[in-house]
């Protein structure tokens, strides 16, 4: 049985799409969060924080990315119908599988040809060393016995014969980089016009990546100086239970019970409500911090602010009514007001706060740790990958 992944950016999302809210009737939202929050935080420096931007500089290596991707998507290929096969060629076979000569599914190219990297070990044993020496349209036996803790118990551990026909060699015909391909495939005429376009691209996109990275780390700098000292029992207790029964609801639609969804995961009942408590805890303490910073910088929202956001939400989730957003996400109205409320919070403090450039030595210490770190195609870190993916999250 196939379950979902559980993780923590599951239980954030849980958090942030059950949000439920006991306003009073006769009172505003904002002025209803303040009453149950404020007399618990103590505000610490959300002005003047103090962060160095991030740059992130757009080197070669982006643009030669894009190049390499533009030549592999415009490669064509040959059949080589003479030579033998060595390994590290691209070889089209047919094969049928047999076991006590017999058979077995799964085992079969079903004539449709399959291309196979040789020495890439995608096949088991040694196939593909069985491969080599033979040239296209060869018909021969490929001889191997299936791993001991082969992923189908039917073949696992057994011998296997294949019988196989080598159809042809593939070679790969790469094209030349230049302005005539670019003008074939692209919507720039030159190479120049190509590389300069996507630099710019790549430019934009980390301004903006550099922009929600400083925002983000004068944000948890403010709330990281802030105390709460007494989170709302009733708040708390309501958000645990809304997951736990959504949990619930999961688990009921894989035909298991909680526990054993839970297990599938490396949770057990206990600790699976400890880390939703912890979880739930985290966003409410954001929460009382992010009122009470509006309320001592008197920053509002006003009910056309407030409609506005239920416009957008409405775009980004395809619905059409607010009604229905309300109903699927459990949203209440003071929701609404404070996802208004924390983006200007949010702008607030980055405004107000100081950049201050690195120093050599600071950006030594960098250096030194992002080599330690994989780095993808784009110069980043999965961990900083799964961060931004977070906190993005989060924001939503």
């Amino acid at each position: 049985m196939k379950f979902r992944k559980l993780s923590a950016i599951l239980i954030a999302v849980m958090i942030l799409s059950l949000m439920s809210g006991c306003g009073k009737k006769d009172k505003g939202a904002i002025d209803e969060m303040k009453d149950n929050y404020i007399k618990y935080v103590t505000l610490g420096t959300y002005k003047g924080v103090e962060y160095t931007p991030t740059h992130t500089e757009i080197t070669d290596d982006y643009i030669q990315y894009d190049i390499q991707n533009l030549i592999s998507m415009n490669t064509t290929q040959n059949q080589i119908t003479e030579g033998i096969a060595t390994m590290g060629d691209t070889v089209n076979i047919d094969f049928v599988g047999y076991i006590d000569d017999e058979a077995f599914d799964g085992g079969d190219s079903q004539g449709a040809g399959y291309d196979l990297v040789l020495g890439s070990n995608s096949f088991i044993d040694d196939f593909e060393d069985q491969i080599c020496g033979h040239s296209p349209g060869d018909a021969f036996d490929v001889n191997v016995t299936f791993p001991e803790d082969y992923g189908n118990e039917d073949l696992a551990g057994k011998d296997a014969k294949f019988e196989t026909t080598l159809n042809y060699i593939v070679e790969n015909v790469e094209p030349e980089y230049n302005d005539v391909l670019v003008a074939s495939a692209t919507d720039y005429a030159t190479t120049e016009e190509f590389e300069t376009a996507k630099r710019e691209e790549y430019e934009t996109q980390a301004a903006e990546s550099d922009l929600s990275t400083d925002k983000n780390t004068v944000f948890s700098k403010v709330i990281d100086s802030c105390t709460v000292s007494e989170y709302p029992e009733t708040e708390v207790n309501d958000r645990i239970q809304m997951v736990m029964d959504n949990v619930q609801q999961e688990a009921e639609a894989n035909g298991v019970d909680i526990n054993t969804y839970l297990s599938n995961y490396g949770y057990d009942l206990d600790s699976f409500k400890e880390n939703i408590k912890e979880s739930v805890e985290t966003y409410i303490r954001e929460k009382m911090i992010v009122v009470a910073i509006a309320d001592a910088e008197g920053i509002s929202v006003s009910e056309e602010e407030a409609d506005q956001k239920v416009q957008d939400l409405l775009a980004q989730t395809g619905l059409t009514d607010k009604e229905t957003l309300s109903q699927q996400y459990g949203f209440k109205d003071e929701d609404y007001y404070y996802e208004v409320l924390y983006s200007k919070v949010f702008d607030f403090v980055y405004e107000n706060a100081v950049a201050v450039e690195a120093t050599e030595t600071d950006a030594t210490e960098d250096d030194a740790s992002e080599s330690d770190g994989l780095v993808d195609d784009y110069g980043t870190t999965e961990e900083d990958t799964e961060k931004t993916t977070e906190k993005d999250t989060e924001e939503e």
